[in-house]
């Protein structure tokens, strides 16, 4: 069983997700990507009740997310309004990967968007490579960094109305 905390402490586990689809992602709030987290809290806003979630992982794998979990919780929720659970700080490549991270590269297939190569396993290229993944956990799509959130829509769509 994959387990993780939010930045408020709170326990979860992969397993509590099933049946909704989710968008996990390895964020960094001083990336100058870190304006898509507004276009992600648009998909939340848009697909929440139809059973979307987001996962927020602050990750200073890149040395561009030197606060806390909570800080950086608190700073998307401030500049970008964002609505959905940051969870830990953690690590997305290395010996130190977190198991969802692992269990994400090797199941993720990449969609081939922006030049993410087709290589299962690959390390993460950069913050903010998404990762959806379908109601039964059996499929997962791995878009990179420099793919638009709202790109993800179609796909969003299409998982949404996948039988769980």
């Amino acid at each position: 069983m994959i387990t993780f905390k939010s930045a408020t402490n709170e326990e979860f586990n992969l397993d509590q997700f099933k049946g909704k689809v989710c968008l996990i992602f390895n964020s960094a709030t001083g990336c100058g990507l870190a304006p898509q987290f507004a276009n992600i809290q648009s998909l939340f806003e848009t697909y929440r009740e139809q059973g979307f979630e987001v996962l927020d992982f602050p990750s200073n794998t890149f040395k561009q997310s030197l606060e806390s979990a909570q800080e950086a919780s608190s700073i998307c929720q401030l500049k970008f309004q964002t609505t959905f659970t940051t969870y830990e700080k953690i690590e997305v490549n290395g010996e130190n990967t977190h198991p969802l991270f692992v269990f994400l590269k090797d199941k993720g297939k990449a969609t081939g968007i922006y030049g993410v190569k087709n290589k299962i396993n690959q390390d993460i290229e950069w913050n903010f490579t998404k990762f959806l993944l379908n109601k039964n956990q059996t499929k997962v799509l791995r878009f990179g960094p420099q793919t638009s959130p709202d790109q993800l829509a179609s796909s969003i769509e299409k998982f949404l109305k996948e039988k769980a």
